[in-house]
C-alpha cells in the first residue's frame, strides 16, 4: 500500500464515485479502478460494492476511510511540497424549500469564501422524502425540520430553531393571532410537509377554526398571496433579510411561539462526513447573529 492509493481511495470515498475521483486527480477511471482492485487484494477485503452504480464504500471501505486520511495527514506533515487538497469534494445536500431561500445560501457562500473546495449537488424535497434518500444513500447529508422519528442509522444535528409567526396583509380584521386566523382566509402550506403538519396540530390543540382559502408549497408563495390581501398564514420566521415586503404584518403563533427546530440530518457511517460537518459549522456561524439578537 502506498500513499498515492490512499488518496485515490480519499478521493473515491470524497467524490462519490470512481470516475469523478479521477477527474479530480488526474487518472484514468480504469487506472482508478485498477488501484482499488490491487488495494482490495493487499488487504484481502472487499472495500466496494460494486453491485451498486456507482460502487459505494463497504463497512470495512468506511473504517479504512478515517485511517486513510489520518495516515495522509501524518504524511503531507513531512513537507509542504508533499500536499494535495483532500479536504475537498463532492456532497449530495438535500434541502427542504424553506431552507433555500433562508440560511442555505448564507453558509454556502461561507463555505466558498473559506476555500473549502467544495462542490455542492442540491436537490430539495419535503423532510420525509429527503430522510428516505440520505437512508438509501442518494444523498450524503440533508437540511430538514428535525424529523419526528429518527431511525438509529441516521443522526440529527440542530443548528437553529425558527419562530412561526401568523403573517397577515396590513388591512387584515384581527388583534391576535386567534382574530387573524378565525376572521380571514387562510392560506395553507403544504400540509404534506413537517413544519405544515406541525402547524395543523398545534391549531388542532387550540381549537382554532380556519377556512382554508388554499393551499401552496412554497413559502415564497405564500408570502406573496398573504401580502397581497388573498389570506392569512402561519410560516417560519426565517430572519433573512428583507422576508416579509411591507404590506405585511407579523405576529407570533402562541405564546410562546411555535417553534421549528432545522438541523443536518446524515449517516452515522458517512465517507464524506468531514464536509457534511463542514456545512453544519458553516450554518452554525451564520445562524450566531441571529440567535444573540433572539437571546
Amino acid at each position: 500500500m502506498d500513499v498515492k492509493t490512499l488518496y485515490t481511495l480519499v478521493a473515491v470515498a470524497d467524490r462519490g464515485s470512481f470516475a469523478e475521483a479521477g477527474k479530480a486527480i488526474g487518472l484514468t477511471l480504469s487506472a482508478v479502478s485498477m488501484q482499488m482492485r490491487a488495494l482490495e487484494e493487499e488487504l484481502g477485503t472487499v472495500l466496494f460494492d460494486r453491485t451498486r452504480r456507482p460502487p459505494v464504500l463497504t463497512p470495512s471501505g468506511l473504517r479504512l476511510i478515517d485511517g486513510a486520511r489520518d495516515l495522509i495527514a501524518h504524511w503531507e506533515s513531512l513537507s509542504d511540497s508533499l500536499k494535495r487538497d483532500v479536504s475537498g469534494g463532492v456532497l449530495k445536500l438535500g434541502a427542504v424549500h424553506t431552507s433555500v431561500s433562508g440560511w442555505l445560501p448564507l453558509a454556502l457562500r461561507r463555505l466558498q469564501k473559506q476555500g473549502q473546495g467544495i462542490e455542492i449537488r442540491l436537490t430539495t424535497g419535503l423532510t420525509h422524502e429527503l430522510e428516505m434518500e440520505v437512508f438509501h444513500g442518494q444523498l450524503d447529508v440533508a437540511l430538514v425540520t428535525e424529523p419526528e422519528m429518527t431511525r438509529g442509522e441516521l443522526q440529527f444535528h440542530a443548528f437553529f430553531e425558527e419562530p412561526m409567526v401568523v403573517i397577515a396583509h396590513k388591512t387584515a380584521v384581527g388583534r391576535t393571532d386567534k382574530e387573524l386566523l378565525e376572521n380571514n382566509p387562510y392560506v395553507r402550506f403544504n400540509r404534506m410537509a413537517r413544519v405544515g403538519r406541525m402547524v395543523t396540530a398545534e391549531m388542532d390543540r387550540r381549537g382554532l377554526e380556519v377556512q382554508s382559502a388554499m393551499e401552496i408549497d412554497s413559502v415564497e408563495g405564500v408570502i406573496a398571496m398573504v401580502a397581497n390581501g388573498l389570506g392569512v398564514s402561519v410560516v417560519p420566521n426565517r430572519g433573512v433579510a428583507n422576508e416579509f415586503p411591507a404590506t405585511i404584518r407579523t405576529l407570533p403563533f402562541g405564546d410562546p411561539p411555535l417553534m421549528r427546530r432545522l438541523g443536518l440530518l446524515m449517516p452515522r457511517d458517512n465517507p464524506r462526513a468531514h464536509l457534511s460537518y463542514a456545512l453544519l459549522e458553516a450554518l452554525q456561524d451564520v445562524c450566531k447573529p441571529r440567535m444573540r439578537k433572539s437571546a
